[in-house]
């Protein structure tokens, strides 16, 4: 796929400096490694070719002065509201909310842990920015101004097997709106394993609509079915919706 990595580099950066609770090193660098979940529109359209190969080497020059600012973050690595950074596109990035109360759910042998959300105030300064957010997050048009979502969450998996996820089946708000990874959102989880008794880390990134006029404050979160790597399934997807308040 062409487009694939202008997406694992703006999904990369849309989440970068966001994933930084719980998992290892390498649980983190598996968190960016996998965020390249297909959420392009049809990447055979020259279109879509064309828009991809443009940004590919782009890199947005963020302004002396504004480095100067007390809340530029130039690693991206994001802790406090208000602090900010930018992505390769000039996207500015700013913490709006962070929620580090910790949410569990079970599915058989298997435990999701959400350790953090994070609200980001996304400000496309640059028309790179806005071409490069509607690709992944597989929307025809953009405000300037949009909010995200990052969750970060933890897969335990206590079987004496290997295990293959699923994913996300979808997240939906108390706005009513619907995400799933065709449409909005992002998740690093889908198709990855996790050997026995090995915990990974995972991240979720979703376009929250109309986030300014009419905030979401309830993300309700429903994962996939759990199989082995012969492809059986193992465990249901968890019978109890997770459900994430973001205030």
């Amino acid at each position: 796929m062409k487009i694939k990595g202008l997406l694992l580099l703006f999904t990369a950066l849309l989440a970068v400096g966001l994933t930084g609770c719980g998992g290892s090193k390498s649980n983190q660098a598996n968190e960016k490694k996998s965020l390249s979940a297909d959420m392009s529109n049809d990447s055979s359209s020259s279109s879509a070719s064309s828009t991809s190969k443009s940004l590919s080497n782009y890199q947005y020059k963020v302004p002396k002065q504004i480095q100067k600012s007390a809340n530029y973050v130039k690693n991206g690595d994001l802790s406090k509201k208000h602090q900010f950074t930018f992505d390769r596109f000039g996207t500015r990035q700013q913490l709006a909310d962070v929620i580090n109360q910790p949410i569990h759910i079970k599915s058989g042998n298997v435990n999701y842990k959400i350790n953090q959300v994070r609200v980001i105030k996304n400000t496309a300064k640059t028309p790179e920015a806005k071409a490069a957010a509607k690709q992944v997050l597989n929307l025809q048009e953009i405000p300037d101004t949009y909010y995200t979502f990052v969750l970060n969450y933890t897969v335990t998996n206590h079987h004496d097997f290997k295990i293959a996820l699923n994913g996300v089946d979808n997240v939906k708000t108390n706005q009513g709106q619907t995400l799933t990874t065709q449409n909005q959102l992002t998740d690093s989880s889908a198709g990855n394993k996790i050997g026995a008794d090995r915990a990974v880390s995972f991240a979720m990134t979703g376009y929250l609509h109309d986030y300014a006029a009419h905030p979401a404050t309830k993300l309700s979160i429903k994962f996939g079915p759990i199989y082995n790597t012969q492809q059986e399934k193992v465990a249901s997807a968890p019978n109890s919706t997770l459900i994430v308040h973001l205030n």
